[in-house]
């Protein structure tokens, strides 16, 4: 065994997880109110900017909350599983998350494809809305 539940690599393990959660979420939401503001002050090269740096935070920050959120499940000598409710949707919001995140800002290394501005907004309230439900199942723990 590595670790056991609550040990000191279960508990580096979570602050890993929980230091990119708040990354990731942070940026999700901060950054379209900065692009925004970037645009109205200094124009569209600074609203890249802006744009750049939160593809290049969230998506990574994300993938890894969910790869060290489902290593702490492992961890966790069976007091958590996935077959709780809470955990089984929150992976599937957490792949949905990953989705969103890379139409709406995606990091340069992975653009599989293009979305056009208008899709972007709606795809940006779906990944804030998607966070926002997550944030409840992980806090909440549903089904516990």
């Amino acid at each position: 065994m590595i670790a056991a539940f609550q040990s000191t690599p279960y508990n580096i393990l979570y602050l890993v997880h929980m230091s990119s959660v708040v990354l990731g979420v942070g940026m999700a939401f901060i950054a379209p109110i900065m692009a925004v503001r970037a645009r109205r002050s200094a124009g569209q090269a600074l609203e890249e900017v802006v744009n750049e740096t939160a593809s290049n935070i969230m998506f990574p920050m994300f993938l890894v909350a969910g790869i060290a959120g489902g290593a702490l499940v492992g961890l966790s000598d069976d007091v958590y599983d996935f077959q709780q409710s809470w955990l089984s949707v929150g992976g599937a919001v957490w792949m949905l998350v990953l989705v969103l995140t890379a139409a709406v800002y995606p990091p340069s290394w992975l653009r599989l494809f293009t979305v056009g501005d208008n899709r972007k907004q709606m795809l940006g309230g779906i990944l804030h809305l998607s966070l926002a439900v997550m944030l409840v199942l992980m806090t909440w723990k549903f089904g516990v």
